[in-house]
C-alpha cells in the first residue's frame, strides 16, 4: 500500500502535467482573447487554472477556472473550484487517480457521503 508521502508525490506529479496541458491547450484555441495560465505551488500543494484577458475590449477577466489542492494529511485531492464544463475525475482516471482518491470541496460533507468520492 501507498504511503501518504507517495501518494502525494503521484498526485503532484499528475496535477502539474494535468493542469499545464490544459493551459496550452485553451492557449492554442482559435479566436481565443483569453491567456490560461498554470498556477502551481508544490509547497503547499495548490493546482490552479487561470484566465486573465480583456472581454470586448473594455472589461478585465481575471477568473479562476479550477482550483485543486492536495490534503498533506491524507493525500487526498480537493478539488475546490471546477468552472469548466471538464469532469475532472473522469480525465485524471486516464492517470489511474481513482474517484476515492478525489473530495468535492465545494459540496458540504453531508452530500459527499451520497457520491462514490472520498468525504475528506
Amino acid at each position: 500500500m501507498d504511503t501518504i508521502q507517495s501518494k502525494i508525490a503521484k498526485h503532484q506529479k499528475v496535477l502539474i502535467e494535468y493542469i499545464t496541458k490544459l493551459a496550452a491547450e485553451r492557449n492554442q484555441e482559435i479566436n481565443n482573447n483569453m491567456t490560461y495560465q498554470a498556477i502551481i505551488d508544490t509547497k503547499n500543494n495548490h493546482f490552479q487554472l487561470v484566465e486573465i484577458g480583456w472581454l470586448n475590449s473594455h472589461k478585465f477577466n481575471y477568473c479562476v477556472l479550477m482550483h485543486m489542492d492536495i490534503n498533506p494529511e491524507t493525500g487526498n485531492i480537493w478539488v475546490q473550484r471546477n468552472r469548466t464544463e471538464i469532469l475532472i475525475d473522469e480525465d485524471l482516471a486516464k492517470y489511474d487517480i481513482p474517484k476515492k482518491h478525489f473530495v468535492l470541496g465545494f459540496r458540504p460533507p453531508y452530500v459527499r457521503e451520497d457520491t462514490d468520492f472520498a468525504v475528506a
